[in-house]
């Protein structure tokens, strides 16, 4: 039946690549707008069995709750966790890293991580781990995404496609953000904004969104202040703020990779790591009910400018830690919502600083809060479009937009100066990963060398004389030629500048042979499975205009091609042709 649709709509589309993309995008979004609600109920179906309530607003309960069971539940969230991780390697994590390497390395993400990365995250945050929605449900989205196209055979740029499709449609729906959803689906995913690729992406986070919001409603996530900008002299202000939320973010990148790092190397069963993190979070929790769970009502309280002082200087590291102990430890969850909380925290303390000192000119502890959530994720995830758009989305306040764009720019470039990776690379680039590639490298890197190479080339044996070279050059549309010995094997190469040198030198057409004219030493050639990138490269070692595609068998190379750099603009043009 699935052959029978795919076959169809293939025949249907196929010379309408917008419209199959399209209609992909739809199910997509469908799928990512259910998996979140799936996601969220089954949250609250665990927070409800250990803290009696489904109210992500949790603070009011935890307030009330015993201290054994703050310190224990969380634990025993954690041991589950690990458990799990025994039997499923994609139980533990945020998720955004893995969806970025499947993209970059071109791997596909099998659907079952959707159910695994829901039950073990909805485990961690239900028990209050200090952790966020969004990394999973981007993971979970992803997955979705990845088994669409692969019912439909997707190619690898669709796949990425379909992958990006998921993630922007999981968290547009768990932040009622689609156009926050698209643009990070574009700006840290894939790194491009190609029409092609974008289209399909917003009809996902639309379609996504607009399922959520007809079964959990259209709410706005934070209850931003009102806001007015009172004096000019406000935005150095904010420029301090962004600096100092640029050193913050930085700090927690750091940090929180060294926990992990901390914990990978304690010498204790795997299993038992998560139920540790939970243990000392539940510890931490006892001075500061806080810092559990998503937070979102501290958000608020910080946002009303109700929390003020040295409490939320303090509760700033006290989040670092926890989400750096939940996390680090092998817990799932996601780093976005914690670093909004941490940059509440950090803007409205220096909101209420700024009030002390310039309280003639300066807006609410709560407007340098709200700019600050910007600032932080501007920092921690450098994406600033992003930064500013989900902001702008969740919390509704076009009056912010001048200093939340302001301040996040400077946080993004002095985060950059300072760290050049964010939260989701640091990982991958320790593991040798580059997603920082530009629009050539990463386009010529999805294209193989089998794919342009040419096949029907003119070689010469080492034997041939200057007559046979020169009427083997008659019938060549090109300029390199492969010199191969008598068993069919290369062993040099010949360009029409070798063959030149011998036209002048009269006498010596007559007495020369190809093997003695042909460039032996330092040979440079390519494999058919090479990415058009590794050619290129290759290519400019000795700034070459062609290079021989070989096969080696047993230590001789055998000749399948020749690879012009004529025909790897040619390939990057068609492909960049198709995705704008």
């Amino acid at each position: 039946m699935i052959q029978k649709a795919k076959g169809w709509l293939n025949s249907f589309f196929g010379e309408h690549e917008d419209m199959y993309m399209a209609g992909v995008a739809v199910l997509i979004g469908v799928a990512a707008g259910y998996g979140n609600i799936v996601f969220r109920y089954l949250i609250g179906f665990v927070q409800e069995f250990f803290y009696g309530t489904k109210d992500e607003f949790l603070l009011e309960t935890l307030i009330h709750t015993p201290v054994y069971k703050i310190v224990l539940i969380p634990a025993v969230g954690g041991l589950i966790v690990g458990l799990a991780g025994l039997v499923f390697k994609s139980a533990k994590g945020h998720g955004v890293p893995d969806v970025i390497k499947a993209i970059a390395l071109n791997l596909k993400i099998s659907p079952f991580v959707a159910v695994v990365k829901s039950f073990t995250s909805a485990i961690t945050l239900g028990t209050g781990g200090s952790a966020g929605r969004e990394g999973p449900i981007i993971h979970i989205g992803s997955a979705l995404g990845s088994g669409v196209g692969k019912i439909f055979g997707f190619s690898t740029r669709r796949m990425k496609t379909a992958v990006a499709c998921g993630a922007a449609g999981g968290l547009a729906a768990t932040f009622n953000a689609p156009i926050g959803g698209a643009m990070f689906a574009a700006e840290v995913l894939l790194g491009e904004f190609g029409i092609r690729t974008f289209s399909p992406i917003i009809i996902s986070s639309v379609i996504a969104t607009v399922v959520s919001r007809g079964h959990l409603g259209n709410v706005v996530t934070f209850d931003a202040p009102e806001y007015h900008l009172r004096h000019f002299m406000e935005l150095p202000l904010y420029m301090v703020l962004g600096f100092v939320c640029a050193v913050v973010g930085v700090f927690f990148i750091r940090f929180f990779y060294k926990t992990e790092e901390t914990f990978d190397n304690l010498n204790m069963p795997s299993f038992l790591k998560p139920a540790l993190g939970g243990l000392l979070l539940g510890i931490l929790a006892v001075y500061s009910r806080e810092i559990m769970g998503v937070g979102y009502d501290t958000i608020n309280q910080i946002l009303a400018s109700n929390q003020v002082g040295l409490f939320l200087i303090v509760i700033v590291f006290f989040k670092i830690l926890a989400t750096s102990l939940t996390l680090g430890s092998g817990g799932a969850g996601g780093l976005f919502v914690p670093a909004l909380f941490i940059g509440t925290a950090t803007g409205g303390a220096l909101g209420g600083l700024f009030n002390a000192a310039f309280s003639g000119i300066t807006s609410s502890s709560g407007a340098y809060a709200l700019v600050a959530m910007s600032a932080m994720l501007g920092a921690t995830i450098k994406a600033p479009l992003t930064a500013i758009l989900i902001i702008f989305e969740i919390t509704q306040s076009y009056e912010i937009i001048l200093p939340l764009m302001f301040a996040t720019i400077i946080a993004n470039v002095a985060a950059n100066w300072l760290e050049k990776e964010s939260i989701f690379s640091w990982i991958l680039a320790k593991e040798g990963i580059n997603i920082r590639k530009g629009t050539e490298e990463r386009v010529l890197s999805e294209i193989s060398v089998e794919d342009v190479m040419l096949r029907d080339i003119v070689t010469f044996k080492e034997t041939s004389n200057f007559k046979e070279i020169t009427e083997g050059i008659k019938r060549a549309d090109h300029i390199y030629y492969p010199v191969l010995n008598d068993r069919g094997y290369l062993t040099g190469i010949m360009s029409l500048d070798n063959i030149k040198n011998v036209m002048f030198e009269k006498g010596l057409e007559e007495i020369v042979v190809a093997g003695e004219i042909c460039t032996k030493d330092d040979l440079i050639y390519v494999y058919p499975e090479d990415s058009l990138a590794t050619a290129l490269k290759k290519l400019g070692i000795k700034d070459l205009g062609a290079l021989p595609v070989v096969e080696n068998i047993n230590g001789n190379l055998k000749v399948k091609g020749l690879l012009r750099r004529s025909d790897i603009i040619l390939a990057y043009n068609k492909a960049l042709a198709t995705s704008v």
